[in-house]
């Protein structure tokens, strides 16, 4: 689980829902202890995802950023699959907490391929990006093959494909404690950048309206819910949901039982899972 800066020192990725073989997560308690959700996924496919196929299995992480992340790019699918044996990756993020002032990059002022390149090759990348300044509550979707980088001072949720592919345009001249800089990926970059690719950011403050429609799109849709006392959850069977907490803790009533949901944890729920309440914590 994700901490909200109790220390700001130590920032850092948090794959809260993943089920890559990068990073797979462990069940920690209950029938399935042990066995991790690439296991439960191919043990029971129908029960866990419902309709959806594994390519359609989503990764739900927090990224607390205290410098600029590297300026980079995602692959579609077809590319992913072909050179990486991997998907390719949409990403979408909600700010949950930015200082100040502080931005990502989406997009490139830059029209063409071939700008592009004599921007790389001029060390000049820095010069053709769009960043947009980024408040709590904002949301941005980034489109595989679009130029980005979340920025120093944020920490988002980032619900996006089940994919760990990522090619390097550019990382600030940063080095290790061996003072080399970070490998780059300039070939596979331009093989999959598209200059056309922009986004806007929009604001989605915490206002008592419940069910709010974020994004729906075909590779995954996002429900804003400002719990106003209870929300219930009924799937279907046709597909699974991530529940993410971006406010508060609060708790979860199911099959009669009252689940603790604290502030920044991610829960993964199958296909066929009964309802269940998300409600606020009340102390008495």
């Amino acid at each position: 689980m994700a901490k909200i800066r109790k220390n700001p020192k130590i920032r850092g990725t948090s794959w809260d829902v993943s089920a890559h073989p990068h990073a797979d997560n462990v069940i920690l308690n209950g029938e399935y202890e042990g066995k991790t959700l690439m296991q439960l996924l191919d043990e029971y496919p129908k029960q866990m995802l419902g309709n959806k196929n594994r390519s359609q299995m989503l990764r739900i992480a927090y990224l607390d950023a205290r410098e600029s992340l590297s300026i980079q790019v995602h692959p579609q699918n077809e590319y992913a699959r072909i050179h990486e044996n991997d998907e390719g990756k949409t990403e979408s993020w909600y700010v949950v907490e930015a200082d100040p002032g502080a931005k990502l990059i989406a997009g490139t002022t830059v029209s063409s391929i071939e700008g592009l390149k004599q921007a790389v090759a001029k060390d000049k990348i820095e010069e053709c990006v769009r960043r947009i300044e980024m408040e709590n509550g904002d949301f941005i979707c980034i489109d595989a093959g679009q130029l980005h980088a979340l920025g120093a001072g944020i920490l988002a949720l980032e619900i996006g494909t089940n994919s760990d592919t990522t090619y390097r345009f550019y990382d600030y001249h940063r080095k290790d404690v061996e003072g080399k800089e970070r490998e780059l990926h300039l070939a596979k970059c331009f093989d999959v950048v598209d200059t056309k690719k922009q986004c806007e950011k929009a604001a989605y403050p915490f206002d008592q309206k419940q069910d709010v429609i974020i994004m729906n799109r075909e590779e995954f849709s996002i429900h804003m819910v400002d719990i106003d006392g209870s929300y219930c959850l009924k799937p279907n069977g046709d597909t699974f949901y991530c529940l993410s907490n971006v406010k508060e803790d609060c708790q979860i009533l199911y099959d009669g039982q009252e689940i603790p949901f604290a502030f920044t944890e991610n829960i993964f729920i199958p296909a066929d899972c009964t309802e269940l309440m998300p409600k606020e914590k009340r102390e008495y």
